[in-house]
């Protein structure tokens, strides 16, 4: 009875024939669904029943058939896997499906409840000539622990994957194993070659110590790798290999997420097997810790030169070595390439300096997993100073002018709380010379309109600049980083006269705002002094005021440019009113006003921008309105008493009537009536067009209108024009007065006299 099944990936077979439903290898060969007769036998060869009672021995066609059959039933995914892991046992070695199912059977006859008997063996399969034999040779085979059974299912892996130490330790678990297994052939061959490989190792390793000792490393390094590989699990030789070979083109490179490695590709392995073993090591000892296999890089199926990775999982504030182990098959396949010690310590960077007024401030990146940063300053002086940091910069003040050097290190804790600091980044930066700021700035208007004064104080190192700042401006005092030469530039206002010392005039056009800062500059360095926000609005052009009703005016204007709300006032009868005006509700409503009948007087000023802090007022443009006069007329007709006598009322409506003495009389113009005979006796004419478009039976001065109402024989005025019947009448005004007086006429039928 076979000891080991001798196949490669035991475990993952077995769980692939539990999942298919099968107890052991020959259950995936015989008939399905229980056939009579159907068992297989063991013996002598593996046989199967086949076609007409016949004994089949199982070999690769056979398999095939089953295989095949199998496929056109339906069989599952993990049936057909089985079949090609049967095939590859059966490629192997022609008896090797037999020592698998025999393997199979010893392990499930012993773990029957009454042990290895023939009616167990029969159940699993067994022909029944043959079971009982079966049975007796599963009693007389050797008795096996957990620890044997796994060694002797795992033997073959190991020792295929060349980890010739771990196949010796298992050798040694195995049943029966001194001096070889008893009656198992090929795992005694098999243990034979790993005891002889074995002691290769050891005297390969021997002449390699040997040869180390005696400082002949290139050739002990040698030594090492055949011991390698030779046992590629022997710590041993590892260790010896790596520590006896010399720095070669493995590059490193330390960064913020790890080491860079670096190494050129061997053109000679082919693609396929062109793979590398990277290892990590704790420098002067021999303690290697695998990181990755990397495969040979490719772009668009050529192979790359260079091989580019990064140890992100580098342990922070260590010495390292790195190893790359060329491995062909998965076999090492030469010598390993070795980098030079490296201090995993990532340094700061995009580490930028600038200089201030007596100051340098510095801003960096900090590495992930930094303890803390340091920073060493020399200068013009003679002794080094620790400068206070954070975490991602600094700012030393208190500096002269000078080149000030600064060595920028990050502090690393190591798993052992030991701190080890980074080699440190290089920096400078010169300190130069700053300007004095502006202390005090004052803007007023000055003594001829639209001029404004400019007075500062402060700013005697250095040029004092005037200039129109974008934006909100920087505090005063505050140094500015922007070159003196990329500063905004001075507003676009005419001077008047020649600047004087700490003073100057200007005349700013209308309809700008602007924000006016002091700042001093020297060289190419500036600081920025106070500002003022000085607003000059637009004037209102073309303002017009027009009644619309007697106790409503229309103000129509031009609006000014850069202005979004207006001031109007008005005053009347010793009364003053405000309105504020926004642009959108002019443009939307107009401008109306409710007022009296008296005279008014308007004036509109646009509104300076809320936050200025100077503004320069415009000249307002300003109109009036005279008071509202109306001068009426009417005919008394004709009653039972008067029998035909007409009379005609004219009277003048002013507003604040006599007795205010608010205001002045106004001036009335002179009212004349004029009457227009018909062409025929009976038909009525049209009313005149004019005051020349007929007869002037009437005529009143504005003494007259202002002194009360005045009444008149209508009949006698007419009569002493000569003037008959029928004819029409209609009141004009004239004079300089007449356009700003409300005529209120009668009725056209009124006006009619037959």
């Amino acid at each position: 009875m076979p000891l080991s099944p001798l196949v490669p990936g035991w475990a993952e077979l077995r769980a692939a024939e539990r999942a298919a439903g099968f107890r052991h290898a020959a259950d995936a060969l015989l008939p399905p669904g229980g056939t009579p007769g159907a068992h297989f036998q063991i013996l002598d060869g593996l046989r199967v029943p086949g076609r007409g009672g016949r004994r089949r021995h199982v070999d690769r066609a056979l398999l095939a058939e089953v295989r095949d059959a199998a496929l056109r039933a339906g069989a599952p995914e993990p049936v057909r896997a089985l079949f090609t892991r049967y095939d590859a046992v059966l490629a192997e070695h022609p008896m090797g499906l037999r020592r698998v199912v025999l393997y199979q059977l010893l392990q499930l006859l012993r773990d029957t409840p009454r042990g290895p008997s023939a009616e167990a063996a029969t159940a699993l399969g067994v022909d029944p000539a043959e079971a009982a034999a079966l049975a007796h040779a599963a009693r007389r085979a050797a008795r096996t622990t957990p620890a044997a059974r796994a060694a002797a299912e795992t033997l073959v892996d190991v020792w295929r994957a060349g980890h010739t130490r771990r196949a010796h330790t298992l050798t040694r678990q195995l049943p029966a194993a001194a001096p070889a297994p008893a009656g198992d052939q090929r795992l005694a061959h098999l243990v034979t070659r790993v005891a002889s490989r074995a002691r290769r190792t050891d005297a390969l390793l021997r002449e390699a110590h040997a040869l180390e000792r005696r400082a002949a490393t290139d050739t002990a390094a040698d030594h090492y790798l055949r011991a390698l590989r030779t046992a590629e699990d022997d710590t041993d030789a590892l260790h010896g290999l790596l520590r006896t070979s010399r720095p070669t083109v493995l590059r490193t490179e330390v960064r913020r997420d790890g080491v860079r490695l670096r190494w050129p590709t061997d053109h000679r392995q082919p693609p396929a097997q062109r793979t590398w073993r990277l290892l990590r090591g704790a420098a002067g000892r021999d303690e290697w810790t695998d990181v990755t296999t990397v495969p040979a890089p490719t772009s668009g199926g050529d192979i790359v030169d260079i091989v580019d990775i990064v140890d992100e999982a580098a342990p922070l504030g260590e010495r390292v070595r790195y190893a790359a182990l060329p491995l062909d098959g998965g076999r090492i396949a030469g010598r390993p390439l070795v980098s030079a010690e490296v201090l995993v310590a990532p340094e700061v960077s995009d580490v930028t300096l600038t200089d201030g007024r007596a100051r340098v401030d510095a801003r960096w990146r900090t590495p992930p997993g930094t303890h803390r940063v340091t920073v060493l300053r020399t200068g013009p002086g003679p002794a080094a100073t620790d400068v206070p940091v954070g975490p991602h910069g600094f700012t030393d003040e208190g500096l002269p002018p000078g080149e000030h050097h600064y060595r920028i290190h990050c502090v690393y804790r190591t798993a052992a709380g030991r701190e080890v600091r980074s080699p440190g980044v290089a920096a400078h930066r010169t300190v130069h010379p700053w300007p004095d700021p502006v202390t005090g700035l004052t803007v007023r208007q000055g003594d001829t309109p639209g001029v404004l004064n400019v007075d500062w104080t402060g700013g005697a190192r250095g040029q004092v600049r005037l200039l129109d700042w974008p934006g909100p401006p920087p505090a005063p005092g505050e140094d500015l980083r922007t070159p003196a030469a990329d500063l905004p530039p001075a507003p676009a206002w005419p001077p008047c006269g020649a600047p004087r010392a700490g003073s100057a005039a200007y005349r700013p056009p209308a309809g700008t705002t602007t924000r006016l800062i002091a700042v001093t500059v020297l060289g190419d360095r500036a600081v920025a002094g106070p500002s003022v926000r000085v607003d000059v609005p637009e004037g209102v052009p073309e303002l017009t005021a027009r009644r619309v009703e007697p106790t409503r005016a229309r103000l129509t204007f031009d609006w000014p440019r850069a202005t979004d709300r207006v001031l109007v006032r008005w005053w009347q009868s010793g009364a003053t009113h405000e309105r504020r005006l926004t642009r959108s509700t002019y443009l939307r409503e107009g401008l109306h006003l409710a007022i009296t009948r008296a005279a008014a007087r308007f004036r509109v000023e646009p509104l300076a921008v809320a936050d200025a802090d100077v503004v320069v007022p415009p000249v307002s443009a300003e109109t009036a309105l005279p008071a509202d006069v109306a001068i009426s007329y009417a005919l008394d007709r004709p009653g039972f008493l008067t029998a035909r006598r007409r009379r005609i009322t004219v009277q003048a409506d002013t507003p604040e009537a006599a007795g205010s003495g608010s205001e002045a009389a106004p001036e009335l113009p002179e009212f004349v009536l004029v009457a227009r005979a018909g062409s025929a006796p009976r038909q009525a004419p049209a009313p005149p067009r004019t005051e020349r478009d007929g007869t002037p039976v009437l005529r009143l001065s504005g003494a007259e209108l202002l002194a009360g109402p005045v009444r008149c024989d209508l009949d006698a005025a007419v009569a002493d024009a000569g003037v008959r019947r029928p004819y029409t009448l209609r009141a004009f005004l004239t004079g300089p007065h007449a356009p700003a007086v409300r005529l209120e006429e009668p009725p056209h039928k009124d006006l009619v006299v037959r």
